[in-house]
């Protein structure tokens, strides 16, 4: 029988005599410490903008379209994105008998309904200036003296001429947007070169995705709007820059027609190596247009992009601005044959 000492505790030896003659063996038998190897930096997640264009009403309305307001909510409440972008015509103007009140009128109503809600919900809202913002100096004058009152809560790269040009970065730093002064259908060689430097800058190499927004389009969209003066002119310089720079999509408004499609030969390289033929995504818009050849096709839309900067893609989820169902993207024209170029049907942006 074995008493009450430990089992250790043999007779004629102290109990810590024995772990400490056992200490050198049990170190030389322990397993050398693993060093941790270096830690892989997480890929980065996607990133979230709504794309909310040409919602004026007439010239000098200080109201919007209900589908507006339903778009907003939709933003605010459901979808929750990072940002939204918007192609422009945020306001009612170029028409050179308004007065000065009238304009900050409508700068006051785009506060109310559009820029306050988002700004509540911490989204900031993100824009490209259109032809009925900026056209004339006096709303140019007037949308510059709104927006340095009102700047959005964006990482700006590049803000010296804000609110008609300027750079900026979402997702911490990994996608790099551009929004060109392109209100009107002249985008000069002046303007080509800023871009080109924007998107050979530190923040844009270092973003996993890169996007241009301009308010008129590269080639005709919609059937009222498909005609000079309407669409970028001699707009290849322009795409070639994009191109070269390696920019996913350019963004545009004016036409108020949603449509996201291929401009240009996939065939082709461009001068860095890169497939030819642009990316590109008409925004459509709150009072929509027929496509190029397809009369009774028009539609308010607006839509959320999902941005996948660690793969260099992204998807769209479009809904009906009116009726709020989704809308397809096989419903669309496989093809559009408008002014600048013809536009092919794509499903995503790769």
């Amino acid at each position: 029988m074995i008493s009450s000492r430990s089992r250790d505790e043999l007779p004629g030896v102290r109990s810590p005599a024995l772990p400490m003659l056992l200490l050198p063996l049990l170190l030389s038998a322990a397993p050398a410490p693993v060093s941790p190897g270096p830690v892989s930096p997480a890929l980065p997640g996607p990133v979230r903008v709504a794309i909310l264009s040409d919602f004026n009403g007439t010239y000098g309305s200080t109201s919007y379209p209900p589908a507006l307001g339903r778009s907003v909510a939709r933003i605010v409440n459901d979808w929750k994105p990072d940002a939204v972008l918007s192609a422009g015509d945020l306001i009612a103007g170029q028409k050179a008998s308004l007065t000065d009140a009238q304009v900050r009128a409508m700068w006051a109503a785009f506060d109310r309904d559009v820029r306050t809600p988002l700004n509540r919900a911490g989204i900031p809202f993100a824009f490209t200036p259109g032809n009925h913002d900026a056209s004339l100096p006096r709303d140019r004058r007037e949308a510059h003296t709104y927006w340095q009152a009102h700047p959005p809560a964006l990482a700006f790269v590049d803000r010296a001429d804000f609110p008609f040009r300027s750079s900026f970065t979402l997702g911490g730093g990994t996608v790099f947007v551009v929004t060109l002064d392109a209100a009107g259908p002249v985008v000069d060689a002046g303007q080509r070169a800023w871009l080109a430097a924007q998107l050979a800058s530190a923040p844009a190499r270092a973003a996993g995705i890169r996007l241009v927004l301009g308010h008129l389009p590269l080639a005709g969209v919609s059937e009222g709007k498909n005609r000079a003066g309407e669409v970028i002119r001699d707009a290849g310089p322009l795409r070639q820059v994009m191109q070269d720079g390696r920019v996913l999509a350019y963004i545009s408004g004016h036409h108020a027609a949603y449509y996201p499609g291929r401009l240009g030969t996939p065939g082709q390289l461009s001068a860095a190596g890169q497939p030819g033929g642009l990316n590109v995504l008409a925004s459509g818009g709150i009072g929509g247009r027929d496509y190029v050849g397809h009369p009774g096709t028009a539609r308010s839309t607006v839509t959320l992009l999902t941005l996948h900067p660690a793969t260099g893609h992204a998807t769209f989820q479009t809904v009906d601005a009116d009726t709020g169902q989704p809308v397809q993207t096989s419903s669309l024209p496989a093809r559009l044959d408008g002014l600048g170029g013809a536009l092919n049907r794509v499903n995503d942006f790769r």
